[in-house]
């Protein structure tokens, strides 16, 4: 039997954590589920039983379960759950249930073959309204923990490197999204704190530190979204071209056990650990990861004969969820990073780049602690209202040493230390009826910085600036989708951002500052989505970025306060699958008009940066992105990403830079891999991936035109992972980066610059429960 053409839009859960209870999926199993939304309901049940529940979005709305209590197998207690909802249950397999009106359903024999069904949909949840795949406009792109694992991906520069849309550079020191730098092209000295890039991770944003000196691990996430293009009026602050929203694993009531090992080249090791389970049973459920990763890195000092850029990241993380009845759920986290990294330059030694080597005096490092608390509540006031509370502190402590002279003839050397506190509390309204989804809500924001860096001459402090930055931000933002015709949906929303920056600096080189701006914002966006046939979507979306001013605090500089800077963005987006689902396409198709763009510059006559807001600038760029299911054991994907920014009207000190494109932005990158699951358990993955070269730097001839560039590498990459399983839950997993041990340079500077990795390869061992 198959099921009638009519529109499914799936929703599934699928947890698979004991393989040896989804070999039991029909013995029965003790449920202990509170009344609920449907919804909720199918979630948890397909949770504890290890089993996947298929059922569309349109049937679930406005319907609830009763409480379930005893012993029952999956398919009973779906009855038991639905009841006289006039839905029943057809079942797929022995692991598949679907969920269909009573009127839909036709007897099925018990020889019939399993009938076709579509694929579960990737959800989005960044933009706050939970969205499929298909039906989210933005260009994004979703990544599961299947995905992480097949792919071998252990921490976010893993992610990165394979998406199109966003670069990479030196170790994740400097990336960005769509040409733009996370950090933005001002360069705010020690005190990096408005972002052109945000990322959340849990719900709680990451200050600049965690995002271009960690390596972000991924164990134990969940889902990685990386949202392409403004999310200002979502988002608020720092999300001026993008941002980036990582979920961990959340506790569950059900025992859960995974544990890994790993080894491999350049010294790298680790281990890592994460379980959980019900603490009081329906009542309180907790979980707990561990990850430590330890490496001797891959360039080596020619000075001091040592490893120049060795690397130690622990992390750990704890969460619990609180169900103190059935409307209210409480989930609290907390999160500790320590993190050590070196240097990852090399050098450039008569015209020719020394691969993997630098020649410094100094030990130079980067050394990260950091401590995150969040507490998030959901309180359902009623099948259509949500009432979210969203509760975040960081507390970072920063220290460095850097090779001034970047020699190992003088002795110079810069230390620096930064304290940064971030506070968030934001409240949110929900809305999701059958015609109207939506949100409103208000946001307040404190990020502090307190920065000493101290210039050392041979042992003796020469010169230092120290100081403290305060930003509070206030915001009132909403979203409101209204589906107002058949098949047609509008989407606008609106926010007031406020902010205000008190900055006092101390700099025995220059001048001392105390300086406080304020800045406000109106930043709305409105759309339409159009379905147009069933499966594809044709959009089109205006709305504004913006990024607030600030005080530039570099030593040696002028400590002048800088403006805002906007963006208008315009971008037509396609969705599609065709042949039941089996294959997918997404495409973006954009233009970022930027107004009073924050650039930082040397000033060749005081030999200090500046930041300026002097820039004019346009992005015209295109997202591509298909995926097939060849079969159930193979799938393909290929992605493109063209970027084409340039300043339009932007004349330096230096010399004029209109026309010219942005420093390491590359225009293509493009990525395909596949993916093929053997009959005997084995999977093996791969990823091609090209990016262009993209301009390092600008030298300008006697009159203040460009004369010539400096210009990273265009490069290929090829990257292999393979898994299989030993015996049940015991799995071994090997991945090779750079296959092919390509040498290429990614930031293209004078003497000292950045170089991709070389061929590394590792071996994982990883049992699940």
């Amino acid at each position: 039997m198959r099921i009638p053409k009519w529109r499914l839009t799936f929703l599934a859960s699928s947890l698979v954590l004991t393989l040896s209870s989804m070999a039991q999926a029909a013995s029965e199993i003790e449920f202990d589920l509170p009344a609920a939304a449907l919804e909720k309901s199918l979630n948890a049940l397909a949770d504890q039983s290890h089993v996947q529940i298929l059922f569309s979005s349109e049937i679930a709305v406005g319907k609830r379960t009763p409480a379930l209590r005893g012993r029952y197998t999956p398919g009973d207690a779906l009855n038991k759950l639905l009841g006289s909802s006039g839905l029943t249950v057809q079942q797929q397999d022995e692991h598949t249930f679907i969920v269909v009106p009573e009127a839909a359903a036709a007897p099925v024999r018990s020889n019939a073959p399993a009938a076709p069904v579509e694929i579960s949909p990737l959800m989005v949840t960044g933009e706050k309204i939970n969205r499929t795949l298909a039906q989210t406009q933005t260009s994004v792109v979703v990544n599961t923990a299947a995905d992480l694992r097949e792919h071998g991906d252990n921490n976010l520069e893993n992610v990165f490197a394979r998406t199109p849309g966003v670069y990479a550079v030196a170790g994740n020191e400097n990336w960005g999204i769509r040409g733009v730098p996370v950090s933005g092209f001002d360069d705010q000295g020690p005190a990096t704190l408005n972002g052109a890039v945000s990322v959340y991770v849990d719900g709680a944003q990451q200050p600049n530190r965690a995002l271009t000196l960690s390596p972000m691990s991924m164990w134990d996430v969940e889902q990685v979204e990386v949202l392409l293009g403004p999310q200002s009026t979502t988002q608020g602050r720092n999300s001026l071209a993008g941002a980036v929203v990582i979920q961990t694993r959340n506790p569950t009531f059900e025992p859960s056990l995974s544990a890994q090992t790993n080894v491999g080249n350049y010294g790298e090791s680790g281990v890592a650990v994460a379980g959980g389970g019900a603490l009081i049973d329906g009542l309180v459920a907790g979980r707990l990861a561990v990850d430590y990763q330890d490496g001797d890195g891959y360039i080596d000092n020619v000075a001091t004969h040592g490893d120049a850029n060795p690397n130690r990241n622990k992390n750990a993380r704890g969460k619990l969820l609180i169900l103190p009845n059935d409307d209210l759920d409480v989930l609290l986290s907390y999160a500790r990073h320590d993190s050590l990294q070196g240097d990852n330059s090399i050098y450039r030694r008569n015209g020719q780049v020394q691969y993997y080597k630098i020649s410094s005096n100094t030990e130079a490092h980067d050394a990260l602690q950091q401590n995150t608390g969040s507490a998030k509540v959901d309180y359902r006031l009623n099948d259509a209202w949500t009432l979210t509370s969203q509760t975040t502190g960081t507390q970072s402590d920063y220290q460095s040493l850097l090779d001034f002279d970047q020699g190992a003839v003088l002795d110079r050397e810069v230390t620096r230390t930064q304290e940064t506190h971030l506070f968030s509390q934001e409240l949110r309204l929900a809305h999701s009826g059958e015609t109207l989804r939506g949100f409103a809500g208000a946001y307040y924001g404190r990020t502090s910085n307190a920065f000493h860096d101290q210039l050392i001459y041979s042992g003796t402090t020469v010169g230092e600036v120290k100081g403290y930055t305060r930003i509070h931000n206030k915001a009132l933002f909403g979203e409101l989708n209204w589906d107002f015709a058949s098949n047609w949906t509008l989407i606008t929303g609106l926010r007031y951002d406020d902010e205000r920056n008190d900055t006092t600096v101390r700099d025995d080189l220059s001048e001392n500052a105390d300086v406080s701006k304020s800045f406000d914002a109106l930043l709305p966006k409105l759309g339409v989505d159009y379905q147009f046939m069933p499966g594809q979507y044709l959009g089109f979306m205006v709305q504004k970025g913006y990024r607030g001013g600030g005080v530039n605090v570099r030593a040696g500089g002028s400590h002048a306060a800088y403006d805002p800077e906007y963006t208008t963005n315009y971008e037509l987006s396609y969705r599609g699958s065709w042949l039941e689902d089996s294959l997918r396409a997404r495409a973006n198709l954009y233009y970022t008009d930027w107004k009073d763009q924050q650039v930082s510059l040397l000033d060749p006559t005081e030999s200090y940066f500046e930041i300026y807001n002097a820039a004019g600038s346009s992005i015209r760029g295109l997202e591509l992105f298909v995926e097939q299911d060849l079969s159930r054991n193979l799938k393909i994907n290929a992605g493109l990403a063209y970027t084409d920014g340039r300043y339009d009207d932007f004349v330096t000190p230096e010399g004029d830079r209109s026309g010219e494109a942005f420093l390491y932005a590359p225009k293509y990158k493009v990525s395909v891999g596949g993916s093929y699951r053997f009959d005997g358990g084995l999977i093996v993955t791969s990823d091609v991936v090209y990016q262009e070269g993209s301009p390092s730097a600008y030298n300008f001839d006697a009159d203040g035109n460009v004369e010539h560039m400096r210009r990273s590498d265009d490069h290929v990459l090829v990257n292999l992972n393979a898994e299989y399983e030993l015996i049940r839950g015991l799995a071994v997993s090997g991945y090779v980066k750079n296959l092919f041990d390509k040498e290429y340079v990614t930031n293209n500077r004078a003497d000292i610059l950045d170089v991709g990795a070389p061929r590394t390869f590792g071996v994982v061992l990883r049992y699940d429960l």
